[in-house]
C-alpha cells in the first residue's frame, strides 16, 4: 500500500508539467531503429542520450561469430574471458566492472543467477537472436540490482505479418553440429511463431595440458505471440535452453589430478504482457515474469564423496507495473511499481543454504525535450528484505549544439545486492551490504555528412563496498566483507560510415581499471581495446569482415594463484553467404583467422582457426 500512495503522489507532483507524441502502439514517431532498454519506452537510436549500441540481425550474421561471447568481444568496452570452449562459464566485464556487475536481460527479464556468478550468456544461442541492446553505465535506477556497468537486452525472434517459415543445417572444426527451424503467422494484431534450435560440439581441452575434450550439448527453442481485443494488447514470449556441458575440475581421488566432469542446465524466461491506452495520453503496461536457472552437478562432490552431487538453482517471479504519461508534446513521465520473490539454493562443496528473497520497488522518470536540450531524470527506492531500503538515480543531458552536433552529459549511481551465496555459501555473511557505484560521463556525437558518424566519450566509475574473502588472525576460515574499492576511468572513440552497400564500424578504448586497496589493476579487464568490421553485399552476396586487437590483462596463474599477465593478441574473422534464387543461402565463418593462440582467461584454452558452414532455407 505505501508503495501505491508513494506512486500516486509522484505523478501528481509531476502531472504539472507540459513528450514525444506517441502512435496508439506506443512507439516514438520518429523513425527506426527502435530501442527500449535505455529509457524503458521506445525511442530511436540516434534520439538516446545514454551510450547505447544495438547489434542488429544482419550484424550477427556479417559478424561471424559462433557464440554470444565471440559476438560481444567485437565491441570495444565488452571484455569477454571465457573458461574454454562453447558452453563453459563466460565472464562479460563491462567497461571494466565486475562480470557480476552488469545485468543482462531476454526480453527485458533478467537472468542474472541469485549465486551472484554473473548471467550465463554461454547457454544463449546467435539463432534466437533478433537484435541486442546495450546500454553503458549504471542504470540501476530504472532496473534495480546488477545493474552497475550497465545493462544488455537480448531480443528474440518476432513474428512479422504474413506466413514465413525456414529450416538451417551447419558444420564445422571440433565436431561442432547445428541444425534448427522456425514457423511465424501475423495477421492485423495477432501474430505467433515459434523456432527451435539443436546445437553439439566436441570441444577441446578446455584447461591448458589436458588431454579430454570438453563438449556441450544445447537444445533451445523460442515462442511467441501478440493479439489484442477491447483497447488491450496481449504479449506471450518464452525462450529457454537446456542441455549437458563436459568440463575439467580436481578429481577427489589420489593423484588429485585434472579430471573431466560434466553438468546439466537449464534456463528459462516467460513474460506475459498487458497493454492498454485507458485515456489518450496514458499507456499503462503490466508485466507478468517467471526465470529459471538451473545447474545439476552429475559427479559426486570431489570433497565428499558420499554426498550428493552439487547444485545450484535459482526461480524468480516478477510483476512490474509500468505507466507512461505524456505530459504534453515534449514530455514523457514514466512511473511504476515492482515486486520480485526470488529463491535460491545450493549445495556446493558440502556447503547448502535456501534462500528465499522478497524485493519491492517503486520507480519514476522524466524525459523532457524542449528545443536543443534533452533532459532525462529516473528515480528508484528499492526494498529488499536482506538489506533494506537503497536508492539510486539518473541524470541524462542532451544539447544539440546543431542539427549534426549533439553534446551529452551524464550521472548516476548503480549497486549490487549481495547474493545468496556471498550470504550463506563459503564465507558467508549474511550482514553484507550492497556493493555501489557513482558514475559520471560526457559524450560528443557528430554526424559528418549523410554517411558518417563520429562518438567521443570520457567516463569515471567509483565502485565501494566491493565484497571480498578476508582470513583474518581471529577468523582464520575467512569471511566475506565490504572492504573493496575500485575505480574505472575511460576513453571511448567510435566511427560509423554506412552507404548503399556497404559499411564500416570502428571503436576504440582507453581504460584504467583500478584496485584502489591494492594500486595494481583489476583482473581480465584490458586497458585498451580496438575493433573494426567493415561489409560489403548486394542483392544475392554479402561479405563481413571484423579484426579485434586488445592489450595485456591482470590475471592470475592457474594453478598457484600467484599474479601474471595475459599477452595481448589480434584476432580476425571472415564471412561469407550467398543467396541462391529466392530460398536458398549458403553462409561460410572463419574465425580467428590468423589462427592467434592466446587466452582471455590464464590457463583456459580458446579456439584456433575455426570454419563453420551453414545451409538456411527461408520461405518467401
Amino acid at each position: 500500500m505505501r508503495y501505491l500512495m508513494a506512486a500516486s503522489a509522484a505523478l501528481a507532483l509531476l502531472a504539472t508539467f507540459p513528450v514525444f507524441a506517441q502512435d496508439d502502439n506506443g512507439i516514438t514517431n520518429l523513425g527506426t531503429p527502435i530501442t527500449v532498454t535505455a529509457t524503458r519506452t521506445p525511442l530511436i537510436a540516434d534520439q538516446e542520450v545514454a551510450p547505447v549500441i544495438v547489434i542488429t540481425a544482419r550484424q550477427i550474421q556479417l559478424s561471424g561469430a559462433q557464440t554470444i561471447g565471440s559476438l560481444l568481444q567485437q565491441y570495444a568496452g565488452l571484455d569477454i574471458a571465457a573458461n574454454g570452449g562453447p558452453g563453459q562459464p563466460t565472464s562479460l566485464f563491462l567497461r571494466g566492472t565486475n562480470s557480476n556487475q552488469t545485468l543482462v536481460m531476454i526480453n527485458g527479464v533478467k537472468i542474472n543467477p541469485a549465486d551472484g556468478s554473473g548471467a550465463p550468456l554461454a547457454n544463449i544461442h546467435l539463432s534466437d537472436i533478433e537484435r541486442i541492446e546495450i546500454v553503458k553505465g549504471p542504470r540501476a535506477a530504472l532496473y534495480g540490482s546488477d545493474a552497475i556497468g550497465g545493462i544488455i537486452n537480448i531480443i528474440t525472434k518476432q513474428a512479422s505479418q504474413g506466413t514465413h517459415y525456414g529450416a538451417h543445417a551447419g558444420a564445422g572444426r571440433y565436431g561442432t553440429f547445428d541444425n534448427g527451424g522456425h514457423f511465424d503467422y501475423g495477421q492485423g494484431d495477432s501474430a505467433f511463431g515459434v523456432s527451435a534450435d539443436n546445437y553439439h560440439t566436441d570441444g577441446f581441452p578446455a584447461v591448458a595440458g589436458t588431454s579430454f575434450d570438453s563438449g556441450n550439448t544445447d537444445r533451445s527453442w523460442n515462442a511467441y505471440g501478440r493479439t489484442a481485443f477491447a483497447g488491450l494488447a496481449l504479449n506471450l514470449q518464452h525462450w529457454q535452453s537446456s542441455g549437458n556441458t563436459q568440463y575439467t575440475q580436481f578429481a577427489s581421488m589420489p593423484p588429485f589430478a585434472l579430471a573431466p566432469f560434466d553438468e546439466n542446465y537449464a534456463n528459462q524466461t516467460t513474460s506475459l504482457d498487458f497493454t492498454g491506452h485507458f485515456l489518450p495520453d496514458w499507456r499503462s503496461n503490466l508485466d507478468l515474469s517467471h526465470m529459471l536457472d538451473q545447474i545439476d552437478q552429475l559427479q559426486a562432490d570431489p570433497f565428499n564423496a558420499q554426498q550428493a552431487p552439487d547444485f545450484v538453482h535459482t526461480q524468480r517471479n516478477v510483476i512490474d507495473w509500468q505507466n507512461d504519461i505524456a505530459l504534453g508534446e515534449y514530455q514523457l513521465l514514466t512511473a511504476g511499481l515492482y515486486s520480485e520473490a526470488q529463491h535460491a539454493g545450493s549445495e556446493s562443496f558440502g556447503l547448502a543454504y535456501d534462500a528465499p528473497d522478497r524485493i519491492n520497488a517503486l520507480y519514476a522518470e522524466d524525459d523532457i525535450h524542449a528545443g536543443n536540450h534533452r533532459l532525462v531524470l529516473a528515480a528508484r527506492n528499492t526494498h529488499d528484505q536482506a538489506f533494506g531500503d537503497h536508492l539510486t538515480w539518473n541524470a541524462d543531458y542532451g544539447y544539440d549544439l546543431s542539427a549534426a552536433t549533439r553534446l551529452t552529459a551524464g550521472a548516476g549511481t548503480g549497486f549490487r545486492a549481495p547474493s545468496a551465496n556471498e550470504r550463506f555459501g563459503f564465507g558467508g555473511n549474511p550482514d553484507l551490504l550492497p556493493e555501489t557505484s557513482q558514475n559520471i560521463e560526457f559524450g560528443l556525437r557528430q554526424k559528418i555528412g549523410d554517411h558518417q558518424t563520429l562518438t567521443l566519450s570520457a567516463f569515471r566509475d567509483n565502485l565501494d563496498n566491493l565484497i571480498q574473502f578476508v582470513v583474518t588472525p581471529s577468523n582464520l576460515n575467512g569471511e566475506n566483507e565490504n572492504i573493496a574499492r575500485a575505480r574505472v576511468r575511460g576513453l571511448e572513440a567510435g566511427y560509423t560510415f554506412t552507404a548503399k552497400t556497404w559499411s564500416w564500424r570502428t571503436d576504440a578504448i582507453l581504460q584504467q581499471p583500478e584496485d584502489l586497496n591494492t594500486g595494481t589493476r583489476l583482473l581480465r579487464r584490458a586497458e585498451r581495446t580496438f575493433t573494426t568490421a567493415l561489409d560489403w553485399h548486394n542483392d544475392s552476396t554479402s561479405l563481413g569482415a571484423h579484426l579485434i586487437a586488445t592489450g595485456p590483462r591482470s590475471d592470475l596463474d592457474f594453478n598457484t594463484g600467484a599474479p601474471l599477465t595475459d599477452a595481448g593478441y589480434v584476432l580476425a574473422g571472415l564471412t561469407l553467404r550467398q543467396q541462391f534464387g529466392h530460398s536458398f543461402a549458403v553462409s561460410a565463418s572463419l574465425e580467428n583467422l590468423l589462427d592467434t593462440h592466446y587466452q582471455t582467461a590464464a590457463g583456459y584454452n580458446t579456439a584456433g582457426r575455426s570454419l563453420f558452414v551453414r545451409l538456411e532455407y527461408q520461405s518467401k
